[in-house]
C-alpha cells in the first residue's frame, strides 16, 4: 500500500502477524461502522463480511505508522479499562460504547499481539515494544468521524500485568481497575472458563505459577491463583500509579465516577443514553440485565469457597481498603 494514511480513510488494524522478520498488520475498512459490540472482534466479523473488504484488503508493516504520525499526530487515548475479568468491565464498554462521541475498543487481539511479543520473541525489547505499542494503539484510537472525541480500551484482563510498560507509552492516561467479590467470580468462571485459565493457553508463568505443577493443580486453586495475581497487580498499580479501583458493586453508577476520573464530562442526556444501554445484558445485548451476585455465591462449591478464602480473601480485602481511601469524584450534570 503507497499510502498510508489508512487510519485517515477509516481504516482499522484488526491483526498483527510476522513476515519478514518484523510484525504486519491486516486492515479493515469501517465505513459508517462503530465498535458497539461487546466485543472488538465481533464488530470485525461484521465488517469482514462487507464486499468491499473481501474485494480490497490492506497489508502494511506495523513500523509504517510511525511515517504516518510523523505526518498527521494523534491525540493520547481518553482511559484504559483493566479488570479482574467477570466484574462489569464490559458493562463499562458497553454504556461508553452507547454515546456516539466514544470510541470503545473492547479485547482487541492486536494489542494483546503486541504485548505478548514479550513472552514469545525474546529478542524483542522493551524499547520495540513499546515503539509498537504507541504506533498501534494511536492507529486503532484515530478519530474518524467528526463526532468522535474520546477514545477508550478495555484490556484483556491479564494485561494489567503489562502495566508498567503501558504506563510508559501512555504515561498521561487515566485508568481504572474493576474487581468484584472473590467467589462470585471464581464461580463464574468455573461454570465458563476464560481460555488464559486453561494451563498452558497463557504461560503459569506469567502468573507466578510453576509451569510444572500447574497441570497439577485442582482447577478451583489454579483459578484462584491466576485472578490473585492479577488483583495484586492492580492493587500494586492503582497504589504506584493513580488507577481508580472500581467494585463491580458500585455499577453502574460509578460509570460517573470513571468519566470524571478520565476528564470527560456528562450531560444528563449521555446519564440517560448509558442507563439504557445498562438496562441490557452487557455480554448478550438482545437480553435484559438481570442481577446474578446471589446466586453466584449460593452455586459456588466448597472447593471455590476454599480457593477464594486461600488465595483471593486477602487481595479482595486490601483493594476493598485502598478503594475506600480514595477521594469521592462524583461529576456533576452539565446541560
Amino acid at each position: 500500500m503507497s499510502d498510508l494514511s489508512l487510519p485517515a480513510q477509516g481504516w482499522m488494524p484488526i491483526r498483527v502477524y510476522w513476515r519478514d522478520g518484523q510484525p504486519w498488520l491486516d486492515w479493515v475498512h469501517l465505513g459508517e461502522q462503530r465498535f458497539v459490540d461487546p466485543f472488538f472482534d465481533q464488530t470485525v466479523r461484521s465488517c469482514l463480511r462487507k464486499p468491499f473488504n473481501l474485494v480490497f484488503p490492506q497489508m502494511t508493516p506495523l513500523a509504517a505508522i510511525e511515517a504516518w504520525l510523523g505526518r498527521e499526530p494523534a491525540p493520547d487515548p481518553t482511559g484504559f479499562i483493566f479488570h479482574m475479568s467477570r466484574c462489569g468491565s464490559t458493562l463499562v464498554a458497553q454504556m461508553l460504547a452507547a454515546l456516539p462521541q466514544n470510541i470503545v475498543l473492547s479485547e482487541a487481539p492486536p494489542i494483546d499481539a503486541v504485548l505478548d511479543t514479550k513472552y514469545r520473541a525474546a529478542d524483542v525489547s522493551d524499547e520495540m515494544r513499546l515503539a509498537w505499542l504507541r504506533w498501534l494503539v494511536s492507529a486503532m484510537t484515530y478519530r474518524r468521524r467528526a463526532v468522535e472525541q474520546h477514545a477508550f480500551i478495555k484490556f484483556d484482563c491479564w494485561h494489567i500485568l503489562d502495566l508498567p510498560l503501558i504506563r510508559r507509552a501512555f504515561p498521561k492516561v487515566p485508568w481504572i481497575f474493576l474487581y468484584r467479590e472473590p467467589v462470585e467470580v471464581l464461580t463464574s468462571q468455573l461454570k465458563q472458563r476464560g481460555a488464559y485459565l486453561v494451563p498452558g493457553m497463557v504461560s503459569p508463568g506469567r502468573f507466578g505459577i510453576d509451569p510444572s505443577a500447574a497441570s497439577a493443580m485442582p482447577t478451583e486453586e489454579y483459578c484462584a491463583r491466576v485472578l490473585a495475581a492479577i488483583c495484586k497487580a492492580g492493587l500494586s498499580h492503582a497504589n504506584e500509579h493513580a488507577g481508580l479501583l472500581v467494585n463491580y458493586s458500585e455499577l453502574p453508577a460509578a460509570v460517573d465516577t470513571i468519566l470524571d476520573h478520565c476528564g470527560v464530562a456528562c450531560t444528563s442526556a449521555d446519564r440517560a443514553r448509558m442507563a439504557d444501554k445498562a438496562a441490557f445484558d452487557a455480554k448478550t445485548p438482545s437480553l435484559y440485565y438481570s442481577p446474578d451476585a446471589a446466586a453466584k455465591r449460593q452455586a459456588a462449591s466448597a472447593a471455590a469457597q476454599a480457593a477464594a478464602a486461600s488465595w483471593l480473601a486477602d487481595v479482595y480485602r486490601d483493594l476493598e481498603a485502598a478503594r475506600a481511601r480514595q477521594p469521592s469524584a462524583n461529576a456533576p450534570a452539565i446541560d
